[in-house]
């Protein structure tokens, strides 16, 4: 490189070794992730016919839904996210646990603020709850193990309902059709990782066991997770608790809140669509979006269009909807959350008051009377 000093005019030759790829690997991947997808977006509304002006137009009808299907969808969110505590407090939950009903409400509403914030697959939710739980006396490996329990328990509804309406759309049994692509494969990939998670909890002790000692010390933490993830689930499943109807509450009436959206601007698709195209589009989870934005909406968008769906209706319902299940319950979880620390602090300073042990209970003194005899009565002679 060929650099002017200013003192002498004079041109100097000097070697500047920049590190192109260094400086590129110091940039956050979720910057080149998001920029891609902006770019992708970006392509995606120039490129497809009329999905600019569907966009735009989606838009513009945000002001003209029907409010009797919103307040119907508010109503629908707030039993969603009951379902999701009731879950958490039955997995939870036990003789030696702090974390009832109250508590596991602070949890689920503070986790999912955070989740708002850090998007990438719910880690800010992770963190808030493993935090919570730690506080609340647990060890950390019950609180792995309780973690991947409720993972599978509640992910289990996710993935056996992929594979039953994908399937079933693909072989007509459900109303609504769609290519195999966005059918049939979804669906068998949904089994394929019910089997894997199954196996992987089948065997992978076994494997880890055969692996050398320097890769056994690392798989081990991972192996212990999953099989006690499973084990967790197959104990409540076994118990037959009640509990487990938390589940299917958080998923079934999250997803009648999209169909209330798209009630509330137009008329809803087959309800079997509807299914599909929210599990489809749910994958964008797992982009480290700030809350998940672009992803989940975009994804939900192609995959509900794709599927047959109005494309002006179904923008206008996917935005709203995200709106409703995401970011109006951030407002209660910011309040939970607050909640959750002083609860947090009562539970730490409760653990650190020393053990007051009751001192036996003690008879008054008896207080001694000493009387005096009666004088003996004299009689007269």
């Amino acid at each position: 490189m060929v650099v002017q000093s200013g003192a002498s005019n004079a041109y100097t030759s000097v070697d500047v070794d920049v590190d192109v790829r260094s400086l590129m690997r110091r940039v956050p991947r979720g910057v080149w992730i998001g920029a891609l997808a902006a770019v992708l977006v970006v392509v995606a509304l120039t490129a497809l016919p009329g999905a600019y002006s569907a966009v735009s137009d989606g838009f513009s009808r945000l002001g003209s839904g029907d409010g009797r299907w919103i307040a119907l969808a508010l109503g629908l969110e707030a039993l969603s996210f009951l379902g999701h505590i009731i879950l958490f407090r039955t997995v939870f939950l036990d003789r030696s646990s702090r974390v009832d009903f109250a508590a596991s409400y602070e949890i689920t509403m503070a986790g999912h603020a955070a989740t708002r914030v850090f998007g990438a697959a719910g880690a800010g939710g992770i963190a808030v709850t493993v935090w919570a739980l730690r506080r609340a006396g647990l060890a950390a490996r019950t609180i792995a193990s309780r973690m991947a329990g409720f993972l599978v328990l509640l992910y289990s509804f996710y993935a056996v309902t992929v594979a039953a309406v994908g399937i079933g759309l693909w072989t007509g049994l459900l109303p609504g059709g769609g290519s195999a692509a966005l059918t049939l494969l979804p669906g068998l990939i949904a089994l394929g990782v019910v089997a894997a998670v199954l196996t992987a909890a089948a065997t992978s002790g076994r494997l880890v066991a055969r692996a050398p000692e320097k890769v056994r010390r690392r798989l081990e933490p991972a192996a212990d997770a999953v099989m006690g993830g499973v084990q967790e689930a197959l104990v409540v499943l076994r118990r037959r608790d009640p509990g487990l109807i938390g589940g299917a509450m958080w998923w079934a009436f999250d997803i009648a809140v999209l169909w209330a959206c798209f009630n509330a601007f137009g008329t809803a698709p087959a309800i079997a669509i509807v299914v599909l195209g929210y599990f489809l589009g749910l994958v964008g989870n797992a982009l480290p979006f700030l809350g998940s934005v672009g992803g989940v909406d975009g994804g939900m968008i192609g995959a509900l269009v794709a599927l047959g769906a109005d494309p002006v209706t179904t923008v206008v319902a996917v935005v709203v909807y995200r709106l409703i299940s995401c970011w109006l319950p951030a407002i209660p979880g910011a309040f939970a959350y607050l909640q959750l620390r002083k609860r947090a602090a009562g539970w730490q300073d409760g653990d650190a008051e020393p053990a007051v042990v009751a001192e036996p209970a003690r008879l008054a003194p008896v207080t001694r009377i000493d009387v005096a005899p009666a004088p003996t009565p004299r009689i007269a002679a």
